[in-house]
């Protein structure tokens, strides 16, 4: 009980995302006025819904200008010093957690280069401060590295602190290298290395608010035979940036948000870099108003790290409840899957998948190797994407029994992999409303079409023949337009020179 009191001997599991109730599946649309119903034997006409209602994830607030180089008094620690000298840079204290208890806000700690074995709690200094800056000074930068291997953290921030150029060595010790709680509040890491520790993430969020992680290294991070990620964003958390990070080589993903008490929400996640994890990029359950723009993915999953299963290996997972979410602008390569959109009874509402370039996507656990895959929501959106390059389907759509309404598909480009697999769209009970059109289509790649054939009578016997097994090679314009007349969606739609 007294190691618990001292603050950090407790290890804080990751709380388990927590599913709420499902909302009744949208029943199938009315036919519009002057629609005839379809003739049995018939495939169902062409539903032309008003275009529905736009996904509004709602852009995080834009980030915090760099704050303000610190005005008020430098406090110097170096492991020549004494915690019983003044803090001058003639007088340097020898510990970090003295300093810190001695600044106050708008003063800045500098540490100097050395490792410094010490656990930090960095408390409040009350509302609407300063922060108090504690930054790395000189080359190398200091390092700082656990004292007691029994505690959870290396460091704790519960109020606004900003942490610049530093080094965290966790050693392989079962911690993580920086919380911020619920206490804290407007707070920054920036500039540092995080690296080598045993427990669920590098960086757990859990309920803070107004965080930047900004230009870090996370990295090896890896819990035998488990998840550890390189970043954890837990509900209540509200506006997280992360913004230019290198996340790698770690046993789960490299960002993962979930619920906690309730759903984390405005999260920033732009220009990092993610790859080699030994699970997916960056994983969204049950988090509202996430935007995932302009970033670099691949290397998923990393079978040297974790064997090939414990996951899909994608890039971009939106699952359980999420809720206004934005994919846009990202690089993706060698991963199981590009990005996938699943739910099964708790569907992902108002998702956009757009601008992204997917390639080499691999059948890595076999059985994957998708590109775009919506399998579960409530208005999607899929736009502007090219995607080359998968071991399986281009874009996979409504393909597996589950209703998805609202479901928007235009302006995307698909061009041939291995097996010449261009798009799979579910069959039309499954896509009620489906609003889709001016895609490019590789020539010679294969659309396939569930259940079609079972719709079609003697009279449509040329369509059978270019169906066989409900697939369709693109061999020429006409066969995409054989694919438009029966499905009837997909119009304006052409082939690739």
């Amino acid at each position: 009980m007294f190691t618990c009191l001292l603050l950090l001997a407790c290890e804080p599991e990751i709380p388990v995302a927590r599913v709420l109730p499902p909302t009744p599946e949208a029943e199938q649309p009315p036919l519009q006025d002057g629609q005839p119903p379809p003739q049995a034997g018939q495939p169902p006409p062409p539903v032309q819904p008003p275009p529905p209602d736009e996904p509004t994830p709602s852009d995080p607030p834009p980030a915090e200008p760099p704050p303000p180089e610190p005005s008020g008094r430098s406090w110097y620690v170096s492991t020549k010093g004494s915690d019983g000298a003044k803090g001058t840079r003639e007088a340097p204290l020898r510990t970090i957690g003295r300093a810190a208890a001695l600044a106050s806000p708008g003063e800045v700690i500098r540490v100097l280069p050395g490792v410094y074995p010490e656990e930090l709690v960095l408390e409040s200094r009350g509302s609407g401060v300063a922060p108090i800056t504690l930054r790395g000074e000189g080359s190398p930068r200091p390092t700082l590295a656990p004292a007691d291997r029994a505690r959870s953290t290396v460091i704790r921030v519960r109020g606004r602190w900003t942490l610049d150029n530093l080094q965290i060595d966790v050693g392989g010790a079962p911690m993580f290298a920086v919380i911020f709680d619920s206490g804290a509040s407007q707070s920054v890491l920036s500039g540092s290395e995080l690296k080598s520790g045993t427990t669920s993430a590098g960086v757990l969020v859990d309920g803070a608010r107004d965080i930047t992680l900004l230009r870090n290294t996370i990295h090896h991070f890896n819990k035998p035979g488990d998840d550890s990620h390189g970043v954890v964003v837990v509900g209540p958390s509200r506006n997280i940036t992360l913004r230019d990070n290198d996340i790698h080589h770690n046993s789960g993903d490299s960002i993962q948000c979930q619920a906690g008490s309730a759903p984390a929400e405005g999260v920033l996640i732009e220009g990092n870099t993610l790859h080699d994890e030994g699970e997916n990029g960056v994983d969204i359950k049950q988090c509202h108003r996430v935007t995932v723009r302009d970033n670099v993915l691949f290397g998923f999953p990393n079978t040297a790290i974790r064997p090939s299963g414990s996951s899909a290996g994608e890039a971009v997972l939106i699952q359980q409840f999420a809720r206004d979410i934005l994919v846009q602008g990202n690089s993706i390569s060698r991963a199981g899957r590009g990005v996938s959109v699943l739910g099964g009874d708790s569907p992902p509402e108002n998702v956009s998948v757009m601008d992204n370039h997917l390639q080499e996507i691999r059948n890595i656990p076999e059985g994957n190797g998708q590109g775009i895959r919506i399998e579960s929501a409530r208005n999607a959106r899929v736009e502007g994407n090219l995607v080359e390059g998968t071991a399986s389907y281009g874009l996979m759509l409504a393909a597996d029994g589950r209703v998805i309404t609202g479901l928007v598909v235009r302006n995307n480009t698909v061009r041939s992999g291995s097996q010449r697999l261009l798009l799979r769209l579910g069959d039309a009970p499954f896509r009620p409303g489906l609003l889709m059109q001016e895609n490019l289509y590789a020539s010679d790649g294969i659309l396939k079409a569930d259940a079609v054939t079972d719709r079609l009578d003697g009279d449509l016997v040329r369509f059978l023949e270019d169906f066989p097994g409900d697939r369709l090679t693109l061999s020429s314009q006409e066969k995409l337009e054989v694919w438009q007349q029966v499905i009837g969606v997909d119009q304006g739609s052409g082939l690739l020179e």
